[in-house]
């Protein structure tokens, strides 16, 4: 077991940005919001999945149920990692 694994100290979000999420999911730009909070934490795969999922959404007004189920997929990851990441996650996903 490593020393990194065993350190399990969690950030804080800042509150301005959990209400600039919260603005952005109450005018329906889910994924924007999510995009912003995969760029804010790093995570780079989630970013990237969240700009390409703003740009299938245009060619396909809304989406498709293939898009829907991998979407459902990467929700799990966003949230595993932001329940591991920060202290006030209850927050965060209220933002959601």
């Amino acid at each position: 077991m490593k020393l990194k694994d065993l350190i399990l100290e969690k950030k804080e979000l800042n509150p301005r940005f959990i209400k600039d999420v919260a603005k952005m999911t109450q005018k329906n730009n889910h994924t924007l919001a999510r995009f912003q909070l995969a760029k804010y934490m790093g995570n780079k795969k989630l970013s990237k999945y969240y700009a390409a999922v703003e740009q299938l959404n245009d060619v396909f007004y809304g989406g498709t149920p293939e898009l829907s189920k991998l979407n459902a997929k990467m929700e799990k990851e966003l949230y595993r990692e932001l329940v591991r990441t920060y202290s006030n996650y209850e927050e965060i996903y209220k933002a959601l």
